[in-house]
C-alpha cells in the first residue's frame, strides 16, 4: 500500500474532511492493482511498496518535488504514483458512498455540518478524478522516460549526484512493465516519435493501447511488402546509425519518415482508441495508400544504397540488366549480343526481356 494516512490526501484534496483512510483501503488497494501496477510493472511497484515501507510518508509534497540534490527519485516517484492512486480511488469510491446499505436495504447518508450535494455535482467531480487520474499517469510516465534518458546520457553523472544507485534501480525494473516506453523491433518505437507523425495528445496511454494495431501493420503489412530484412534494418538504422555511410544517411533517414508517415495515417484509420470521425478516417486510408506507393518507389529508386544481403530479399529489388557480352564472330570481328535475350529467352515481368507478337492475320 502506497497510503497510511488521510493527512496523505491533502496534497490531491485539500479540502477533504476525512479523519481516517479505513473505511477507503479497499479502494485504494484495488486502484494500485488495477490502475497503478501494470503502468509501473510488478517489479518496481513491490520495490516502491518496500520502500515506502521503510521510509515513510513524505512530509512535504511541494519540496519533495522539486527535482534538486535533497530529494531521491523515490521520493518524486511516490508522490506520482499516490497522485494517481488517489484520485482514480475516490472516481471509484463517491458513487459507493451516495448510498448505504443496511439491513432493510438502502438509505442516503447526510451530514450537518455540510449542505446535501445533487447528483450532477457528484457526477461532474467523479469525471474530475477520471482525468486527474489519467493526468496523473501520463506524468508518472513521462517522468520515467525522461529519467530513462537522463540515464542513458549521463550514466557517469546523473544531474542529482548520489542518487545513481537508485535511478538505476527504477529503470532496470521498470524495463520490465509493458509500459517501458520503448517498444522493441518497432520503427516507431515511443510515444514521442508517434507524436510527431499523428497527434496522440503526448498520452503515453494511448500509444501502448495502440501497440497491437501499430505492431500488425508493420509486420504484417509493411514488412512483407519491402521485405522482412529491410524492415529489420530499417529498425536497426533508426536505432544506430554508426553503419551508414556518411553519403547515405540523408536517404536513410528519408526512408525512415516515409514508412514511419504511412504506418501513422495506417494507424489512424484502423485505431479505435483515438476518435476519429468517418470523414477523417476516410482521409486517413487514402493517405496510407498514397504514402505506402510512395515508399516502395523511394526504397526501388535508391536500392544501390541498401546493403546486397538487405535489398536482394526485398520484392521491390530490380536485378540491374545484364551486361553485353562481346563474342567474336568468324572473321574476327566483335560481336556484340544480350546473353540473357540469347540464353534466357522471354521471362515476364523483365524489363530486359520482350516479346514480338504479330498482327493476326486472316
Amino acid at each position: 500500500m502506497l497510503f497510511t494516512s488521510a493527512s496523505e490526501l491533502r496534497f490531491y484534496f485539500p479540502t477533504h474532511a476525512i479523519d481516517t483512510l479505513d473505511p477507503f483501503m479497499g479502494v485504494i488497494d484495488n486502484s494500485e492493482h488495477d490502475f497503478l501496477q501494470e503502468k509501473l510493472g510488478t517489479p518496481l511497484y513491490n520495490r516502491l511498496c518496500d520502500w515506502y515501507s521503510e521510509n515513510g510518508a513524505v512530509g512535504n509534497g511541494i519540496s519533495a518535488m522539486e527535482p534538486d540534490d535533497k530529494n531521491d527519485y523515490y521520493t518524486r516517484l511516490l508522490l506520482l504514483c499516490q497522485r494517481s492512486v488517489a484520485y482514480d480511488a475516490f472516481s471509484r469510491a463517491i458513487e459507493l458512498g451516495i448510498v448505504s446499505p443496511n439491513n432493510g436495504g438502502i438509505n442516503v447518508p447526510t451530514s450537518d455540518d455540510y449542505g446535501k450535494v445533487d447528483l450532477a455535482a457528484v457526477e461532474k467531480f467523479r469525471q474530475r478524478c477520471i482525468t486527474e487520474a489519467h493526468a496523473a499517469i501520463n506524468r508518472l510516465l513521462q517522468t520515467l522516460e525522461d529519467w530513462c534518458q537522463e540515464l542513458q546520457e549521463n550514466p557517469e553523472n546523473p544531474p542529482t549526484p548520489g542518487t545513481t544507485d537508485e535511478l538505476q534501480e527504477i529503470v532496470t525494473l521498470w524495463r520490465q512493465s509493458r509500459y517501458f516506453y520503448l517498444a522493441a523491433g518497432m520503427l516507431i518505437p515511443s510515444a514521442r516519435v508517434l507524436q510527431e507523425y499523428l497527434n496522440i495528445y503526448d498520452s503515453r496511454e494511448k500509444f501502448i493501447q495502440m501497440l497491437p494495431d501499430l505492431r500488425f501493420l508493420q509486420e504484417e503489412i509493411l514488412a512483407p511488402a519491402i521485405g522482412e530484412d529491410l524492415c529489420a534494418y530499417l529498425v536497426e538504422c533508426s536505432v544506430h546509425s554508426d553503419s551508414i555511410a556518411e553519403e547515405y544517411k540523408p536517404i536513410v533517414a528519408q526512408v525512415l519518415r516515409k514508412a514511419r508517415k504511412y504506418l501513422a495515417a495506417a494507424l489512424e484509420n484502423r485505431t479505435l482508441v483515438l476518435k476519429t470521425d468517418k470523414l477523417r478516417r476516410q482521409q486517413a486510408h487514402d493517405e496510407a495508400v498514397r504514402l505506402f506507393a510512395s515508399l516502395q518507389q523511394y526504397i526501388a529508386d535508391h536500392q544501390d544504397i541498401f546493403p546486397e544481403t538487405v535489398i536482394k530479399t526485398s520484392p521491390l529489388y530490380t536485378p540491374p540488366p545484364a551486361e553485353a557480352d562481346p563474342t567474336p564472330s568468324s572473321d574476327g570481328s566483335s560481336v556484340c549480343c544480350c546473353t540473357t535475350a540469347a540464353n534466357d529467352g522471354y521471362h515476364n515481368n523483365r524489363r530486359d526481356s520482350a516479346l514480338f507478337a504479330t498482327p493476326f492475320l486472316n
